[in-house]
């Protein structure tokens, strides 16, 4: 008979619970604006696809994805933007001294070399610049992108 797996202490499990913790929360939000967004497309135009003998994939791609092209690169750039910030409460509420090392992200590390690990205030105020810098640099990325496809952007 096999032991129960104790997916709190197996440092390969660590990864996919936060993941999928991550995922699930976000989830729903992004789901209300890309709704919200499919809204704003005119029913006429899924009429006429009907009438033309388009298909739900048909329709899908040709009338949905075009009309919220907009939504999706503008939660891109938002999305990329938040990135970097990991999810700072899962990790640090699911890690135990088992999975230390496999749970250490920038904002724990930054919070660890600034109050607890002797308090070098310059290595946690450098790794947060670092974080920061990083982020602005995946936002740029992402903005001249959507410039480069003529979408909405953030400015």
């Amino acid at each position: 008979m096999k032991s129960p797996i104790n997916f709190f202490a197996g440092s390969k499990y660590f990864w996919w619970i936060v993941g999928f913790s991550v995922v699930w929360k976000e989830t729903g939000w992004n789901s209300i604006i890309y709704l919200a967004s499919i809204t704003s497309i005119n029913p006429d135009l899924y009429e006429a696809a009907s009438i033309d003998g388009a298909g739900r994939f048909k329709k899908m791609l040709h009338i949905t994805l075009p009309g919220i092209k907009s939504t999706i690169f503008v939660l891109l750039i938002i999305n990329l933007g938040m990135i970097m910030n990991s999810g700072f409460e899962a990790q640090l509420q699911l890690k135990n001294d088992l999975i230390k090392d496999t749970a250490e992200v920038i904002d724990t590390y930054v919070l660890n070399k600034s109050f607890f690990q002797g308090a070098d205030f310059s290595l946690g105020t450098a790794a947060g610049i670092f974080r920061s810098v990083l982020s602005i640099l995946l936002v740029s990325f992402a903005n001249k992108t959507a410039k480069y496809f003529g979408q909405e952007r953030l400015y």
